[in-house]
C-alpha cells in the first residue's frame, strides 16, 4: 500500500512540475494598432482658397480656364453636397425622402442603403445644413440640425462623391450628453 501511494506521488508530483514548466517554444501574441488622422476643412475656407489661386495664376488664359473649370467643379460639387443635407434635412416622409436622394446618388449607393425600397414608416424632419466639412480625399461631412416626429436631433452625414453623384454614406445621430 505504501508502494502505491509513494507511486501516485511520485506520478502526481511530475505531472504537476511538467504542468507548470515554461514553454521553450514561447508563443507571442502581437497586437497593434493603426490610426489614420484625417483631417476635415469647412468647405467655405476651401472655395475662398480656389478663387485666390485663380486670380494668382493670371498669366496666360489656358490656365485660367483650367483653374476657373476645377473651381466649376468644387462648386458643382458642394452645390450637391448641400442639396445631399438638404434632403436628409427635409423630408414629410420616409419615401419622400428616397424620391429626392435617388437624384443625387449612384445606382450602387441606392441599392446598398436601400433607397428604392418604398416603406411605411411615419417620419418626417424640418431642418438645416448647419456646416459641410472636407478632407483631401473627396470626402464630405455634413452636420445637420432637424426635428424630427417633434423632436431637436443633429445628424453628421458622411458622403463620397464619384462622378458627380453621391457614392457612399454613413448616417451618425450625434447625441450631447452635457
Amino acid at each position: 500500500m505504501k508502494k502505491l501511494s509513494l507511486v501516485v506521488l511520485v506520478l502526481g508530483v511530475g505531472l504537476i512540475f511538467s504542468a507548470c514548466g515554461g514553454n521553450t517554444k514561447g508563443h507571442e501574441t502581437v497586437a497593434s494598432s493603426t490610426t489614420e488622422l484625417v483631417t476635415m476643412k469647412p468647405v467655405d475656407n476651401i472655395n475662398t482658397t480656389k478663387r485666390s489661386e485663380v486670380t494668382e495664376k493670371s498669366s496666360t488664359k489656358s490656365i485660367q480656364s483650367k483653374d476657373k473649370s476645377t473651381e466649376e467643379k468644387v462648386s458643382n460639387t458642394y452645390q450637391l453636397v448641400e442639396d445631399f443635407g438638404n434632403a436628409y434635412a427635409n423630408f414629410s416622409s420616409i419615401n419622400d425622402r428616397n424620391e429626392k436622394l435617388k437624384k443625387l446618388m449612384n445606382a450602387e449607393c441606392i441599392k446598398k442603403n436601400g433607397i428604392d425600397v418604398k416603406t411605411g414608416a411615419k417620419l418626417e424632419s424640418k431642418g438645416e445644413v448647419s456646416s459641410i466639412y472636407q478632407n483631401d480625399k473627396k470626402e464630405y461631412a455634413v452636420l445637420l440640425d432637424c426635428e424630427q416626429n417633434g423632436t431637436k436631433t443633429r445628424v453628421l452625414l458622411l458622403a463620397k462623391v464619384k462622378g458627380n453623384k453621391i457614392a457612399e454614406i454613413t448616417y451618425n445621430s450625434v447625441k450631447q450628453e452635457y
